[in-house]
């Protein structure tokens, strides 16, 4: 019974729906906090950029980077409807006035045009890519030339204790492996850095980062 109870969980995470998609997304906007706050800050905004997130959850991150930059047009996709009903409502006054637009998609392909964004963010997404790698090439295939990319993941060392991160929902990541996913993904090795963050709880998570090659 209890396996079960947590495996639904996992699925869960991994594409929230019905009420049980609100009750996640709800605790994603506490237990998700301080990485959003980390990556968004990793991504050095300004009110010039064309900025992506991937998998934007229930919106705090969009919130965040709204208020830093509120010159900056500012995109999301999410593959959960559930999701992208709680981000329009929290972020309800920036869609109005034109500085965000969400939409309900893949993550691969991408319904954007080469090279289109400055920055991108994905903050505990990768889990959830395609391990064949197409999904991090459309990000590196939307993001600019000289454009940066952050993600956030937490170290598979701590989410292998956790009971609904199971191979069925979860590709798990330590420093390496997400330094093999942009690496694969097609940003240069020269530009990519993973910084470990200690995060309440004993919660151990990644903070990677790269840019795209000038051509």
């Amino acid at each position: 019974m209890m396996t079960r109870l947590w495996q639904a969980m996992g699925r869960q995470l991994r594409h929230p729906t019905g009420m049980a998609g609100s009750v996640i997304g709800w605790a994603m906007v506490h237990t998700n906090r301080i990485p959003n706050r980390r990556a968004v800050a990793a991504l050095g905004l300004t009110n010039r950029d064309h900025v992506l997130e991937i998998g934007f959850g229930p919106g705090e991150s969009l919130a965040t980077m709204t208020a830093q930059a509120s010159g900056a047009r500012i995109h999301g996709i999410d593959q959960s409807a559930r999701m992208l009903a709680m981000a329009a409502r929290r972020n309800r006054v920036a869609i109005a006035a034109g500085h965000v637009t969400l939409a309900l998609g893949p993550f691969a392909p991408l319904p954007w045009p080469d090279r289109t964004f400055d920055k991108i963010l994905l903050v505990n997404v990768v889990y959830f890519f395609d391990p064949r790698g197409h999904a991090m090439a459309e990000v590196h295939r939307v993001l600019r030339p000289g454009g940066r990319v952050v993600v956030y993941a937490t170290d598979g060392a701590t989410m292998q204790n956790w009971l609904f991160s199971t191979p069925h929902t979860h590709r798990l990541f330590d420093a390496e492996d997400l330094r093999l996913l942009l690496v694969d993904g097609g940003f240069g090795e020269a530009t990519i850095t993973v910084e470990r963050l200690q995060l309440p709880f004993g919660v151990e998570g990644l903070l990677a980062a790269g840019s795209k090659a000038l051509p």
